[in-house]
């Protein structure tokens, strides 16, 4: 039995059809996109809770940062967020940690809302470490208790051993990348199953905003310098307190890597958060804050005896 042909004009207008819907799609997700890139870097919430921001040229970068309301003397406490992402997502623990201390939260160059000259330039870790050194000494501050999260935690490692003046204490908050999974694959698998633990309170959206912000180009390069970036060879040059904070459902950052590097660090401990997963510092923040008070109170006091 032969099949009935389709006359080609019907063809020719199916083809059409699907070539105008595709280039409505692909027009809908560039406004989308660059809907996302719009996005204020201090999110309604914060604001009215009191977190400020500002614009600086430091050197050849133009930084943002946010700033707690309450100018607390002792260490000021700064927050350097996972490469990728933007300081947004720590404004939270932020504002948790301000009824005790002055919080900054800058956001690296390139990401969230501080620039580069050029949208195909993508600094490396010890890059991104000088460029915050040089912040810090912008906002006329000598030394602060840092505080980072996941690949934040390599660029503080890389600050600490570069400028060690700089650096009065540390906390690692779900430090990558595990040197047993260092490949692009084995670190999406883990995110992956990460975020299915934190679909009460999942960051996407936050994550969706940063990546419109940063680009696909240097989203790309980032991941790739993450990898062969490798934390554990600086670890044994960090002679400062050094707190490795990871939740006990953390798939990125997994028990057994946090020990190992625990081990490395002269000043080194390990302190591990029940049923806390790898983005605690957004989902879980007053835990966060609960948690890392008695190493904040231990090196503001030993700041002062000094």
């Amino acid at each position: 039995m032969r099949k009935k042909e389709q006359p080609a004009r019907w063809k020719s207008g199916a083809l059409l059809a699907g070539l105008g819907l595709g280039a409505a799609a692909t027009w809908w997700g560039v406004k989308q996109w660059q809907h996302l890139k719009q996005t204020p870097p201090v999110s309604p919430r914060s604001h009215h809770a009191g977190l400020a921001g500002y614009f600086q040229q430091v050197g050849e970068f133009r930084m943002f940062t946010r700033v707690t309301p309450h100018d607390i003397p002792g260490l000021p406490l700064v927050l350097v967020h996972d490469l990728l992402r933007s300081g947004r997502a720590m404004e939270e623990l932020a504002l948790a940690l301000s009824h005790n201390y002055r919080v900054l939260v800058p956001d690296l160059p390139g990401f969230g809302a501080s620039t580069l000259a050029s949208s195909l330039r993508v600094l490396t870790v010890e890059e991104q470490a000088d460029a915050l050194w040089e912040w810090l000494q912008h906002n006329q501050l000598s030394r602060a208790i840092w505080i980072g999260s996941a690949s934040g935690c390599q660029v503080l490692a890389a600050l600490a051993v570069r400028h060690p003046g700089a650096v009065a204490g540390l906390v690692m908050q779900g430090p990558t990348v595990d040197r047993h999974a260092r490949s692009l694959l084995r670190q999406a698998w883990r995110g992956w199953r990460n975020a299915h633990l934190e679909q009460h309170r999942s960051p996407a959206s936050l994550t969706r905003i940063d990546y419109a912000k940063a680009g696909l180009w240097r989203a790309v390069k980032t991941h790739r310098l993450l990898m062969r970036d490798r934390i554990e060879h600086r670890l044994a040059y960090i002679n400062v307190p050094t707190l490795l904070l990871r939740g006990s459902r953390d798939t990125v950052s997994p028990a057994r890597w946090v020990e190992e590097l625990g081990a490395l660090l002269p000043q080194g401990e390990v302190l591990t958060l029940r049923g806390g997963t790898h983005t605690l510092h957004y989902v879980y923040p007053w835990s966060f804050r609960h948690a890392i008070r008695p190493f904040l109170t231990r090196i503001q006091q030993e700041n002062q005896d000094e």
